[in-house]
């Protein structure tokens, strides 16, 4: 079970980090869209710089799931971007349209990945949440008043008015796009679902966390674009509450706050986890251990290559990522081997050559080029392979 999920928590850092830092630093193009809607509702996010929350969301997300660091809390600050990315590539740019498999892979891998943190959820979804003593009655006010809040404004624009047009040209521009994308009515029944759960008392801290993103791009919105006064007011207090009540609620998303988590399949203690394979390349893996965690890392990088397309720069860039969990593997089983981890500056240093000639930075010619793309990919090979066959130091060792 451990192996498909490091798969894929290589699979989805690997796209998350490159897809946020482009945002910040132009590495490849911004897909824009082709279809009305969903050309309408990039450039609204676009132009009311929305879209930045977005982008850091899924380069801190991607780097705390690629480095060990808040893997649950990452996952799941990254879940409701998921769905967006879903949302945008699917209904938007169409079922069947060539970005569609993106957006169902994107909500299928981060929804995986959750499956197999679940243990670190469990609290979260505790049925009747309790609170201590002294927060008991701040908690039960705080949430029936938030409940019932978010309930009246959530039915209000769905079944009885219509959403609020903006009093800004970038407060209009967003809700419209909102309102025609239709994503404003899947916010809103989401809000209306975390609202009735929140008012009852049942499943709070899951509730909440489904509510507090849906606010704080509202409270974005109200605040930032709108700049109404009143409406700010309200919905910055909104916000407050929110905020509170997950603080009251903090011993049961203790799990999602595990700074080191272990996944399915993962044991307490054991080598053969992510973090003690991927991250530290300073330790040592034996053989046993390293040609499997190796497998992974081979199969992801001929994911992006054959399955997304290792020409685009997309793709390219993804596993330019992943050369950070193989290096660091490789390091591990050279130290194991009694090798010096400083044989590994050959390899990375034409790797990092290749990319620098593959992005346009370095140019050494045509042929020079070629030539440097095919000797990174042998020599860094034969390194891989080295790793696969050499003896094991404490092995050696004994022999001797």
């Amino acid at each position: 079970m451990k192996y498909p999920v490091w798969f894929l928590r290589l699979l989805f850092a690997s796209w998350m980090i490159p897809a946020g830092l482009e945002h910040f630093i132009p590495i490849f193009p911004q897909p824009l869209g082709s279809q009305p809607l969903s050309m309408e509702l990039f450039v609204a996010l676009r132009d009311s710089h929305l879209f930045d929350l977005v982008k850091a969301v899924e380069l801190i997300a991607g780097l705390g799931v690629l480095l060990g660091y808040y893997t649950p809390l990452s996952l799941l600050i990254c879940l409701p971007i998921s769905f967006n990315v879903f949302y945008w590539d699917a209904p938007l740019e169409g079922w069947g349209s060539g970005a569609a498999p993106f957006g169902y892979a994107t909500l299928l891998v981060n929804s995986l990945l959750i499956l197999a943190y679940h243990k670190s959820y469990r609290s979260m979804c505790t049925m009747k949440a309790m609170v201590q003593e002294d927060r008991k009655q701040f908690a039960q006010v705080g949430r029936i008043i938030l409940g019932a809040v978010i309930l009246i404004f959530s039915a209000n624009i769905l079944f009885v008015s219509s959403a609020p047009a903006g009093d800004t040209p970038l407060a209009a521009q967003l809700m419209t796009a909102l309102v025609n994308s239709r994503l404003l009515y899947v916010v809103l029944v989401l809000q209306l679902v975390a609202g009735a759960l929140i008012f009852s008392g049942f499943l709070v801290p899951l509730a909440l966390y489904v509510q507090i993103p849906l606010t704080t791009c509202a409270l974005y919105w109200a605040l930032i674009l709108n700049q109404e006064p009143l409406l700010a007011i309200v919905t910055l207090v909104v916000f407050a509450v929110s905020g509170l009540l997950m603080l009251a609620y903090l011993p049961y998303y203790k799990g999602v706050l595990e700074r080191q988590s272990l996944a399915a399949g993962e044991e307490s203690g054991s080598a053969m986890n992510y973090d003690g394979l991927y991250l530290n390349p300073n330790g040592q893996t034996p053989r046993a251990q390293y040609i499997p965690a190796m497998i992974v890392v081979v199969l992801t990088l001929l994911f992006y290559n054959y399955m997304v397309g290792g020409g685009g720069r997309n793709a390219q860039f993804c596993i330019l990522t992943l050369m950070y969990p193989l290096f660091v593997l490789l390091a591990r089983r050279f130290h194991d081997m009694g090798q010096e981890a400083k044989l590994l500056f050959i390899p990375l240093t034409l790797v990092l050559l290749f990319f620098d000639v593959l992005f346009g930075y370095f140019s050494m010619g045509e042929v020079m080029d070629g030539a440097i793309g095919w000797l990174a990919l042998i020599v860094t090979g034969a390194f891989m392979v080295w790793g696969s066959v050499g003896s094991d130091k404490d092995f050696q060792s004994a022999e001797s």
